[in-house]
């Protein structure tokens, strides 16, 4: 009788822990960021058709709701978590998933996109795409990075979700360095690629936390068997064999002492994948031909917002005016509006900040980059630039000190990079 009743105990125990742990598991996962947004994970799914789940509101379950689409589709099989956030009304999310390994290698972060969905003032749910994430594990771990008042900060806590996709993958052979391919007449060598920490780092990240891990990239350019330093990496997409794919969101470009170029960015993939594939494009700094360059002299600048420079490619807008001056450059109906000093933004020490819009028609497509080549004011000094930052069918430039200038005068190109693909051994951290 006794052996009867301490067995019992036993499976009594086994089945209360099994349900404690089944309703640990059921429990919602809550996330509360420094500025008091709550976000709710709601579930995940996979495929190329995603529908936001039901949500419960004052005790009721809601599948229809308004404010956004509630479901869309991928063109590849993807993931897609979904995030119910909650907040002031005049407060709008701004933050990124960053999917992590368990042991914490690497990060890779994605925006808050895909769809978007409103329920009511201060509360909406997003599906949110992970192109990439550690898929020959079988929990994922997912971290936010937020971006508010107090700066860029990683949220205390993590949601994990199961791995819907383990299983068998192909295998990829990587080729040591330095590795050569071409475009072209355009040979191009990557000499070096390294993990590395302590880059882009928020308030309170520590320097060997993931979220900070780069790719450091060099490359040697020779074109018709000579060598040359105007061709710059501009954008890296990394791939591995498990589906991962990831384009660069954050980088830095330079030159090595040698004059190669060099590019460290984020995001990288896991190093603990044997083979990573990246697929460069090389676009040109200078040596344009005749064809690809547009000159303007003369644009004026005048005072106004931000918004006043995006209101030059809002058809609709009232105040949209005729352009300063247009052409048609190597395929591409180009117009250039008037420049903008910036009334409503201050970068401090005296610095006074502008930019303005060119207008493309058709959008840049199939590897055609837009490059500001030259900019000056009407005494002929040389004024920075940052960008361009578009939409296909439009570009800005930004520059952050306009000085007292009354004028531009600048070159522009219109031009067509080159694409190279390595298959590389990623280095440890």
């Amino acid at each position: 009788m006794r052996k009867l009743i301490l067995w019992g105990v036993v499976i009594i125990l086994i089945v209360g822990t099994a349900v404690a742990g089944f309703l640990w598991w059921r429990k919602p996962q809550v996330l509360t960021l420094s500025d008091g947004m709550k976000l709710t994970l709601l579930g995940v799914d996979y495929g190329k058709h995603h529908k936001a789940p039901a949500v419960k509101i004052n005790g009721a379950i809601r599948r229809n709701l308004g404010g956004g689409p509630s479901s869309f589709n991928t063109t590849n099989d993807t993931l897609v978590v979904w995030i119910l956030s909650e907040h002031k009304a005049n407060q709008w999310p701004n933050y990124q998933v960053l999917a992590q390994d368990k042991a914490a290698t690497a990060s890779a972060g994605s925006w808050a996109g895909g769809s978007s969905q409103q329920i009511k003032s201060g509360m909406e749910i997003r599906g949110i795409q992970l192109d990439a994430f550690p898929r020959r594990e079988r929990k994922i771990i997912l971290r936010i990075m937020n971006f508010g008042q107090r700066g860029q900060q990683i949220a205390k806590g993590q949601f994990i979700i199961s791995n819907p996709v383990r299983g068998a993958f192909p295998q990829w052979t990587a080729e040591p360095l330095p590795d050569t391919q071409a475009d072209g007449d355009l040979n191009v060598t990557l000499t070096r690629l390294n993990n590395v920490a302590s880059f882009n780092r928020g308030n309170g990240v520590p320097a060997k936390d993931p979220v900070n891990r780069a790719v450091e990239t060099v490359f040697h350019t020779e074109q018709n068997g000579v060598v040359v330093t105007n061709w710059q990496p501009m954008h890296i997409e990394t791939s591995d064999a498990t589906g991962n794919h990831i384009d660069n969101s954050s980088w830095s470009n330079g030159r090595a002492d040698n004059g190669d170029a060099t590019m460290t960015y984020q995001w990288g993939l896991w190093p603990d994948e044997p083979v990573w594939k990246l697929r460069v494009e090389m676009s040109r700094t200078a040596g344009f031909n005749s064809d690809e360059v547009w000159s303007v002299t003369n644009v004026p600048v005048n005072p106004g917002s931000q918004q006043d420079v995006w209101n030059y490619h809002n058809q609709n807008h009232q105040s949209r005016k005729a352009a300063f001056a247009e052409t048609t450059l190597n395929g591409f109906h180009l117009k250039i509006f008037p420049a903008v000093r910036f009334t409503d933004q201050n970068f401090g020490n005296g610095e006074k900040p502008g930019g303005f819009l060119i207008q493309v028609e058709p959008e840049l497509s199939n590897g055609m980059r837009m490059t500001l080549a030259k900019i000056t004011d009407e005494q002929g000094r040389d004024l920075q630039s940052w960008g361009p930052n578009g939409g296909g069918d439009y570009e800005i430039y930004q520059l952050p000190n306009l000085r007292n200038a009354k004028t531009l005068n600048l070159t522009l190109a219109v031009h067509k990079s080159r694409f190279v693909e390595f298959t590389v051994k990623p280095t440890k951290p």
